[in-house]
């Protein structure tokens, strides 16, 4: 978790779900962790923003991507960015190993 939250796995996929609404951002961020679990992806970066082109200054998805993201099986942990990656408008998300991969793992290190 450490190193997810330090930012220092390499990211895979990302998603940007700037300008779009809460359903939009939902369904395409569902969509998008199914797709990279199915192609065996572990980290991957969803920019959400930060709410300041709301005139409210609320950054909705975020607070929306904090409930998703626990319900969805495939994701083992998730944090807030690194500055470089884009800071608190940002989350990197790390996905459960897929079969091919916990296969792959057992084979190297020789477990049943």
């Amino acid at each position: 978790y450490k190193n997810l939250r330090m930012g220092r796995y390499d990211i895979e996929a990302r998603l940007d779900l700037h300008r779009l609404t809460v359903e939009e951002a939902r369904r395409e961020v569902f969509q998008f962790l199914r797709d990279c679990f199915q192609y065996e992806l572990r980290t991957v970066l969803i920019l959400h923003g930060k709410g300041e082109r709301n005139a409210d200054k609320i950054a909705a998805i975020k607070s929306h991507l904090s409930v998703w993201l626990p319900q969805i099986d495939e994701v083992m942990a998730f944090h807030s960015a690194q500055p470089r990656h884009g800071g608190t408008g940002a989350v990197y998300v790390m996905l459960k190993k897929g079969d091919k991969s916990k296969q792959s793992t057992r084979e190297k290190f020789g477990l049943r």
